[in-house]
């Protein structure tokens, strides 16, 4: 794993950091006030008010990269963070293990082994959907949008909304693979004491493979949700 200098992270990083450390202190979830402290306890040039940097957390500056929904790099777009109700916000399981590999990248020192659960927890919901078991059987599965929809936990027809969708299947898959290839191992199990099925690489392969085929099989379906733009 490459190091990353504390001062190259981004604001969407720092945030993501910043929700980590709540998240680790069990609070969540945790309001938008609870993150702007966080992340301006965490970079106080960055994320302080003009001028008051070191006394005052600037919340606007913190919720424009929440808000900004346009953004690609927009935390809850990239499927790091999910709002649970007005003001409120969780970290994901996707997330947990970017900012694990953050948090281990920008750490002096030795970098230690990640833990596999917040990865394992991002790839379970896609390796244990039906629509994978059958297309695992049936390289003509899913036959329908309605099952490739449902395995990419897409509940509307927007553009914005599918590509989140998808850029968080496809996010989810390749943290498996770099997992495994950190660790130089061929299967993931949750958490230390190794429990839950086993996700090998052949399984994250054919992930991978699956997500290749609805893009390319549902294409005329793909483009005319991109078009709802």
């Amino acid at each position: 794993m490459a190091r990353v200098g504390k001062s190259t992270l981004t604001a969407v990083q720092e945030i993501l950091l910043g929700s980590k450390d709540l998240d680790d202190a069990d609070h969540k979830p945790f309001s938008e006030w609870d993150l702007t402290v966080a992340v301006w306890s965490r970079d106080k040039n960055r994320f302080g008010c003009r001028g008051y940097e070191d006394q005052y957390p600037d919340h606007k500056r913190v919720m424009m990269e929440i808000m900004g929904t346009t953004k690609k790099d927009n935390p809850l777009r990239r499927g790091w963070m999910r709002k649970v109700r007005p003001n409120f916000y969780e970290l994901t399981d996707l997330g947990r293990g970017e900012a694990q590999k953050l948090g281990a990248a920008t750490t002096s020192g030795p970098i230690s082994r990640r833990s596999a659960q917040p990865i394992y927890d991002a790839v379970e919901p896609y390796f244990s959907h039906g629509v994978f078991r059958r297309y695992c059987r049936d390289p003509e599965e899913p036959k329908t949008w309605l099952g490739a929809a449902s395995f990419l936990g897409i509940t509307r027809n927007d553009a914005q909304h599918f590509d989140d969708r998808l850029r968080a299947a496809k996010s989810a898959i390749v943290a498996g693979q770099e997992w495994l290839g950190e660790v130089g191992g061929a299967q993931m199990n949750r958490g230390v004491t190794g429990g839950g099925v086993a996700i090998t690489t052949a399984d994250l392969n054919k992930l991978r493979s699956l997500v290749a085929v609805i893009e390319e099989r549902f294409a005329i379906q793909i483009a005319a949700i991109r078009r709802t733009k």
